[in-house]
């Protein structure tokens, strides 16, 4: 994926996309059940968790970041919570939303090793939330840099907890890409964005 990401040159040649494009169609044509397929995939699985805690070792090495921009960053990680939330609410509202969908939506940006369960116990369909979850860290992935740009945003520690916030891991790999910086905030932004929705989302489920 990488290799043929490194030829086309093209945004929709995300080696993320390219991957699980070719998981699905393997999947199709060899015509594996996908309840085996992740049976079988589930060591993997397991593995989100501890290489989501690994994140934290950029953070350490910027450490320095976080103390010299203590208010901007927490401003920063919860107007971003708050946004993901609101948005989720008001597509709910806005095409009358059953609670068991909008509580499967509502964990889109933060990783996959905490949205899935926490949907589940909201009463949500845990796979589709990893579909969200993925689609939500892909368009991160591929599209944030520009988006950034787009608004003017250079400063590290910005870009940095606006991937983490709106696209958790895989806005997080993006970030490390760009730099140091922007990925010890991502990392940063990442694990505090999954906290604060754990907490708040059993409230916000009882809105719809």
């Amino acid at each position: 994926s990488h290799w043929l990401s490194a030829r086309l040159h093209t945004p929709l040649a995300n080696p993320m996309l390219i991957c699980l494009g070719l998981v699905i169609l393997l999947l199709l044509v060899l015509d594996i059940d996908y309840d085996a397929y992740n049976q079988s995939a589930h060591y993997i699985t397991y593995l989100l968790t501890p290489a989501t805690a690994c994140l934290a070792l950029p953070l350490y090495r910027q450490i320095q970041k976080l103390r010299q921009h203590p208010l901007a960053i927490a401003a920063g990680i919860l107007t971003g919570v708050a946004v993901n939330a609101l948005t989720v609410l008001a597509v709910a509202l806005a095409f009358r939303l059953s609670h068991a969908d909008f509580v499967t939506l509502l964990p889109k940006s933060v990783t996959g090793a905490v949205g899935m369960p926490l949907a589940e116990e909201l009463g949500g369909a845990g796979g589709i939330t990893m579909a969200v979850i993925s689609v939500t860290g892909i368009f991160g992935n591929i599209a944030a840099p520009r988006i950034l740009r787009l608004f003017g945003v250079t400063d590290r520690v910005a870009q940095g907890l606006a991937m983490g916030c709106g696209s958790h891991a895989f806005g997080t790999v993006r970030a490390l890409e760009v730099g140091e910086v922007a990925g010890a905030m991502s990392s940063l932004s990442l694990v505090i964005t999954a906290l604060l929705t754990v907490a708040a989302a059993p409230l916000l489920g009882r809105l719809i």
